[in-house]
């Protein structure tokens, strides 16, 4: 990158940050394919699908001048292709290759753009590697395991058939303002073969007092000798295929020339048609072909491959091409069933500034209705209530776009756990259950580092090793699950193992010894286990390079909260332990249920609230523990009184109402004294101050500029169904 003209340096700076983003998607994809191949090694759509994403790293990086990124990811990339010829098949040892020949192109990738950054250890790593993937290709082609001699990418292709392709491109006006260079797709391609000729064309170049130099004129004729195939001569146009007029021919026999023609018709119609237009038969032809095929009494697929036959014996048209005219018809049938899925890439921060105008809109528009009531104009009062509405559903489909499937970031740990488990000796299986159920992509990146934390933990702590299980009665091999589902307007992350469990008296007699519990007393279970979620807190006999040293999981406690979300664990000694990760589904904005308690406001979130009851003072009544109940159809339901547990300045009204909402732990009521509605609630976030306050989640700007809290539904009702262990809060509910 050293010798690039100024230009090119431009190109580069610009068109850099989507080809790292991108190259970081296939990188990402190589991975995933490679760990469900260990899986599945017979899937020849897997092994095609991983050959294709490293090709596709390889040539998006050669537009770029990435030689470093070219030349390794051509050693990964020939070794896929003799896996796909049958010369070699995938065993561990070769996938632990391949995922290391991965991590190495993703450096390379990252640091594309700082020569500086690779480390003498790194260039060494990598010529091992090289020397590594040689071995295996150089011993496939030989059929033995010798030494191989060291051959290059250059040595490679020119083993290969050389074709020469002739290149006709006329690039679009707005290629230099896209960020493109068509020289460095010229050079590309040299770099793929000898280039015989090429011609630039001057008939769209305007005279010069016409000639804007933004704007790109240029067209070339190019004639190609080369080893590489279509697709990866077209592929140095990749960036550019909205931009230019591209087509790509070889010297082809009279049957190819019409493969070709059917292969590129925008449209299949019938297959005697297709082939007539092509000129692969006459009409005259067909017509008597089609004469004698009219007795045929079977179903439309079979008259098909039935008049493909007639013609190839009575026509003479050549087998390929009737192939390739029945393939063209199939591909339409197959795309006719639905449009084609169209993306668009959006920068991040856009996004979110589109969202945080969205949630001001939300306030300015409870705002403008509130008004509206107060004027008692009907016609004022619908417009706002249309208006509200359209600003909803702007809303659920603003919300829809950062929504993701968290299965994309539980793949992640596949490689996580086989590597993990290799170092520690241990056989796991590791199995994802909900990968569809959807998260905000903010609270889906925030949540990558805690389960980080929490899969090694149960890897190290949790899981035993094979002869350890044996003894234990258990299979050999352990299992580990991470899941995700909806719950009640939240989303249930839960990892899951069969393991040892919680030693809860190494636990216990730790806490005792730190000081975290005073010696002697013995607390109930769940609030042993969550002793290791203590900073610094370990009961590790043996300090490993993955835990040992108390460090992580008080952060992973702190990061879930910092999110609205809680942790449970529920551990069954010698039988595993199971922990539960409850989120909201966004930090933006939710459908809430406003409620007053004095001159104070709470928000609840809808999803939750089951329903209201009427039950003034005299349906409240105490029960044996010092918790307030009612009675609802017959049953007691715990109630909890915001007055009282926020010591909100109010005196009990004759009538107040209790709202019956659903917690993890079942439902219980919340007393308050005025019922205000449904409406749009913009969460924002509480003060440091706060942050410790709870039962509270957030807080809101409503329409008349008052500030109303947001219940955390979960944490309440902790508080309400926890066994009443202490005067506080006795006295809180």
């Amino acid at each position: 990158m050293n010798n690039v003209s100024d230009a090119d340096r431009d190109f580069i700076a610009a068109a850099m940050p989507a080809f790292i983003s991108e190259a970081g998607e296939q990188t990402e994809a190589i991975e995933g394919l490679l760990l469900e191949l260990e899986e599945q090694p017979d899937n020849r759509e897997l092994l095609d699908s991983l050959f294709r994403c490293a090709h596709t790293v390889k040539g998006s990086a050669g537009i770029f001048g990435l030689n470093k990124v070219v030349e390794f990811t051509h050693h990964m990339e020939t070794l896929l292709d003799q896996m796909r010829e049958g010369k070699l098949n995938l065993h561990p040892e070769l996938s632990t290759l391949l995922l290391e020949c991965n991590d190495e192109i993703k450096f390379l990738v990252d640091t594309a753009s700082d020569d500086s950054a690779e480390t003498p250890d790194q260039k060494d790593q990598r010529a091992d590697l090289v020397i590594r993937l040689q071995a295996y290709t150089s011993g496939a082609l030989s059929a033995s395991h010798a030494e191989p001699e060291a051959t290059g990418a250059v040595q490679a292709v020119n083993t290969a058939a050389l074709t020469v392709w002739h290149i006709s491109a006329r690039f679009g006006h707005e290629t230099f303002r896209n960020g493109m260079d068509p020289l460095s797709i010229a050079k590309y391609l040299k770099g793929l073969g000898t280039v015989k000729s090429m011609v630039c064309s001057m008939d769209t170049v305007p005279a010069l007092v016409n000639l804007n130099p933004e704007t790109c004129y240029l067209s070339f004729v190019m004639e190609l000798e080369s080893a590489a195939t279509r697709d990866e001569v077209e592929g140095a146009f990749s960036f550019v295929l909205d931009d230019c007029e591209l087509d790509v021919k070889e010297p082809e026999s009279p049957e190819r020339k019409l493969v070709r023609a059917i292969e590129d018709m925008s449209a299949a119609p019938r297959l005697g048609d297709m082939l007539v237009s092509v000129g692969a038969v006459s009409q005259d032809k067909l017509t008597e072909v089609l004469s004698n095929q009219e007795r045929s009494t079977q179903d439309s697929s079979s008259q098909k491959a039935k008049i493909g036959n007639l013609l190839e014996t009575k026509a003479g048209v050549s087998p390929e091409v009737v192939e390739a005219a029945l393939t063209k018809q199939q591909k339409t049938r197959e795309s006719s069933g639905g449009e084609e899925n169209r993306y668009i890439r959006v920068q991040a921060d856009r996004l979110d500034a589109v969202i945080n105008l969205l949630g001001e809109l939300v306030i300015a528009g409870a705002g403008a209705n509130l008004l509206a009531r107060e004027t008692r104009n009907v016609a004022l009062i619908e417009a706002n209530l249309h208006m509200n509405s359209l600003i909803e559903e702007i809303r659920n489909g603003t919300l829809g776009l950062r929504m993701v499937p968290v299965g994309e970031t539980f793949s992640r740990f596949r490689r996580v756990v086989r590597d993990t488990a290799s170092s520690l000796g241990k056989d796991v299986n590791f199995e994802i259950v909900g990968g569809e159920a959807e998260l905000d992509k903010s609270m889906v990146e925030k949540i990558a580092d805690p389960l980080m934390h929490l899969v090694r933990n149960s890897l190290d702590h949790g899981l035993e090793p094979p002869q350890e299980r044996l003894a234990a009665g258990k299979p050999p091999t352990g299992s580990l699950i991470l899941s995700a589902k909806h719950e009640t307007g939240a989303i249930l992350i839960r990892i899951e193992d069969d393991g040892r469990g919680i030693n809860r008296e190494r636990v216990l007699q730790r806490a005792w010894n730190r000081g975290l519990i005073e010696s002697g007393v013995v607390p109930a279970d769940d609030v042993i286990n969550m002793m290791i979620f203590e900073p610094g807190f370990s009961t590790a006999e043996q300090v490993t390079n993955l835990s040992g040293r108390g460090v992580g999981m008080d952060v992973v406690r702190r990061n879930i909260e910092a999110l609205r979300g809680n942790l449970k664990l529920n551990s069954r000694p010698g039988k595993g332990l199971q922990v539960d990760i409850r989120l909201p589904l966004t930090l933006a904005i939710i459908d809430g249920f406003l409620v007053g308690v004095g001159k104070s406001k709470f928000v609840l979130p809808l999803g939750s609230v089951v329903e209201v009851i009427e039950a003034g003072g005299q349906h409240v009544r105490v029960d044996k523990n010092g918790r307030h109940c009612v009675e609802l159809r017959g049953n007691v339901l715990p109630v909890v009184r915001l007055r009282t547990l926020y010591s909100v300045e109010s005196s009990l009204p004759e009538r107040t109402s209790v709202v019956v909402v659903n917690a993890p732990k079942g439902k219980y009521g919340i007393e308050v004294e005025v019922l205000m509605g449904q409406q749009q609630t913009v969460i924002k976030p509480l003060g440091r101050l706060f942050k410790t306050l709870r039962g509270i989640s957030g807080s809101s700007i409503l329409g008349s500029g008052e500030v109303a809290l947001i219940l955390d539904v979960t944490s309440l009702g902790d508080l309400v169904t926890a066994d009443v262990a202490s005067s506080s809060i006795k006295a809180s509910i």
